[in-house]
């Protein structure tokens, strides 16, 4: 099952409304909002991070932000880094590089998400390509991260 079919049927699957949104194909989370015309602090852009152990996590926050490592910290009480796209393409099935769905429990991560993305009636995130969005109401996607911790760590 390729993952744009496994996001789709596990959208279903949650009973979760939500439409597809086309644009111009782009390169970056930022890019993808400004060509589909939706504010950037409503695209949920997914940030993978390692625990210096092998353990990655998932940090949401909006596209018009940044990930804040020492509050990171803070908040999980473990240090993070970056970890490149190169260096995680394969884990995330036939996605596009740079347009992983913003949903980590779908690839079996740890989930943190900002407080800011919480307070958004709407959310948009890529599907997996670099030409089309997922959209939906902010309570039908947290609803679709059950186990996602938030709080405030983008600057």
């Amino acid at each position: 099952m390729t993952m744009i079919t496994q996001l789709q049927s596990s959208l279903m699957q949650h009973k979760t409304r939500f439409d597809v949104l086309n644009h111009a194909a782009s390169m970056t989370t930022r890019e993808a909002a400004r060509r589909a015309g939706i504010p950037p602090q409503q695209m949920a852009k997914p940030v993978i991070l390692d625990d210096f152990q092998g353990h990655w996590l998932m940090a949401v926050i909006p596209a018009s932000r940044h990930v804040d490592l020492e509050k990171v910290h803070k908040l999980t009480h473990r240090h993070w880094r970056l970890v490149h796209e190169r260096d995680f393409g394969k884990r995330f099935g036939d996605c596009d590089v740079g347009a992983i769905p913003a949903v980590g429990n779908l690839f079996g991560l740890e989930t943190l998400v900002d407080q800011s993305l919480t307070e958004q009636p709407d959310i948009y995130f890529e599907s997996g390509r670099h030409d089309e969005l997922v959209h939906m109401s902010g309570k039908h996607y947290m609803a679709l991260i059950p186990e996602a911790k938030s709080g405030r760590f983008c600057e």
